[in-house]
């Protein structure tokens, strides 16, 4: 048992060294000078990095670069921290991008959950579990027009970007401000030449919140996982009403 239990740990070992290894193999470059490399990933975005990883942070090393003075070497630091992008290197991924952001409808609708309130009753040495349940009203919103009439309630849902500019402060360093959200990024590109790849945001155009989904998908997956970590106890007696 000894024997086996040891190579066990001993291919774990492996596999861990291994992968890790995968994670850091880096790319052959021969170029003496300062500079950062064109990363792209599967969506078509691009960052220059001053990495020689073949794979880093979902983006995929080529040989294209460009070289870097002193004065940029901190800079592209900065970039690389706060997964900067340049517009103006993704301005055609961004514009297609814009262009499928298009204004959509969401209506509201209530619906009820039996909600289980869980009982205990102890009888000798022996407990015993069982649920009764409340109805319980929740509200969200969804695309399907077949819930357009359920509140009445509806709202037109707005794409807006946010684009950056790095300064540096009174202490000399580099610091991000980020743009008024916009309609259509290449209004401000000039000015705010960065992007992060969290770029865009859907808001009520009404009110220009942020969407909020009440009770929503994230109630019911707690509801459901409630559920399902009762499941035992409640086949042992469950009374409903």
């Amino acid at each position: 048992m000894f024997t086996l239990k040891g190579v066990a740990l001993a291919l774990v070992f492996t596999t861990v060294t291994t992968s890790l290894a995968g994670c850091a193999k880096k790319a052959d470059c021969s170029i003496d000078s300062y500079h950062a490399h064109k990363y792209i990933d599967d969506e078509g975005y691009v960052r220059y990095i001053d990495k020689e990883y073949i794979s880093y942070e979902g983006y995929e090393w080529t040989d294209e670069y460009v070289e870097l003075s002193e004065s940029e070497k901190d800079l592209y630091k900065f970039f690389d921290k706060k997964n900067l992008l340049k517009i103006e290197d993704n301005l055609d991924v961004i514009l297609s991008q814009q262009e499928k952001n298009c204004d959509y409808v969401e209506y509201r609708y209530s619906y009820t959950y039996m909600m289980p309130i869980p009982h205990t009753m102890r009888s000798g040495k022996s407990t015993i579990t069982y649920f009764t349940y409340i109805p319980t009203t929740h509200h969200s919103w969804t695309t399907d027009s077949n819930y357009s009439g359920l509140t009445g309630e509806q709202r037109i849902c707005h794409y807006v970007y946010t684009a950056y500019k790095v300064l540096k402060d009174e202490n000399g360093d580099y610091v991000l401000i980020p743009s008024s959200e916009v309609d259509d990024i290449t209004t401000v590109m000039n000015d705010y030449p960065y992007i992060k790849k969290d770029y865009c945001k859907v808001i009520n155009l009404e009110d220009g919140e942020v969407l909020d989904y009440e009770d929503g998908p994230d109630m019911e997956d707690k509801e459901q996982s409630y559920k399902n970590n009762n499941y035992n106890n409640e086949k042992k007696l469950s009374l409903k009403y």
